[in-house]
């Protein structure tokens, strides 16, 4: 079964992105406007801890949490009724293109047999049950199918085998760069960022990924969100005030 992931973008991630010693985690949404229609960016770079050039461990699983407030809406978007079969038989003739929701941005890649990195295109449609995505060898079209599994603010998808080199036999996802774009019917979104941006200044994204081995290695990313004008003065005025007291002391 080919390696499909559900991360939801640069061929590098950028100096910002939260660097943990088996993946690096920058995830975003597309827009940092309170209770709009948005899309989300995702970044991963999976990496081996113990040599930065040797093939990555595989990963197993990714659980992505989005910030608290955010909302969905599945019924903007149409479904795709292919089964897994169809999919794979027929690739990505099999959904109407008004059903795809996003994908790959033709950087993503995986690493098989030795040091090998081959190109992987990752598409993503919307189904009934949840998004479906598609992830295949980008020369020879090979591919494999697997299903993100929403729970509240949390996205989950388990990835398969895949059959590749030593030392363990299996592929490995390396980097991973999947943008998916707004989507609205009217004044109903697909996504919908929160409808405040906290004090903080920040929205938090939360990622967990477990390995082959077992390893479990938790990751957040804080992303900047626009604050009201009205929030924005009683933050400084509150700030203002904190320094005139500290003055009398």
């Amino acid at each position: 079964m080919f390696l499909v992931s559900a991360a939801l973008v640069l061929p590098t991630l950028a100096p910002s992105a939260y660097a943990g010693p088996r993946v690096e985690y920058k995830q975003m949404f597309t827009t940092p406007v309170p209770g709009a229609s948005t899309g989300t960016d995702t970044q991963l770079l999976y990496k081996n801890p113990n040599d930065p050039n040797a093939k990555p461990i595989p990963v197993r699983k990714e659980v992505f949490t989005f910030p608290d407030g955010t909302t969905y809406d599945g019924s903007v978007v149409p479904d795709c009724t292919a089964s897994d079969p169809e999919i794979m038989l027929m690739g990505t003739s099999a959904c109407p293109p008004e059903s795809w929701i996003g994908g790959g941005l033709g950087d993503t890649t995986m690493s098989g047999f030795g040091s090998e990195e081959r190109p992987i295109d990752v598409d993503a449609w919307d189904r009934g049950d949840g998004p479906i995505l598609y992830g295949h060898d980008h020369q020879t079209g090979i591919g494999g199918v697997s299903h993100i599994h929403q729970s509240g603010q949390t996205m989950t998808v388990e990835i398969p085998q895949s059959p590749g080199g030593p030392p363990d036999g299996e592929s490995a996802l390396h980097k991973i760069h999947n943008v998916f774009p707004a989507r609205s019917v009217g004044d109903r979104a697909y996504i919908r960022t929160p409808p405040t941006c906290p004090p903080s200044g920040v929205w938090t994204f939360k990622g967990q990924f477990t390995f082959s081995d077992g390893v479990v290695e938790k990751e957040s990313y804080d992303m900047p969100c626009q604050r009201s004008t009205t929030a924005t003065k009683i933050q400084r005025k509150r700030r203002h005030h904190a320094r005139l007291r500290h003055r009398h002391r």
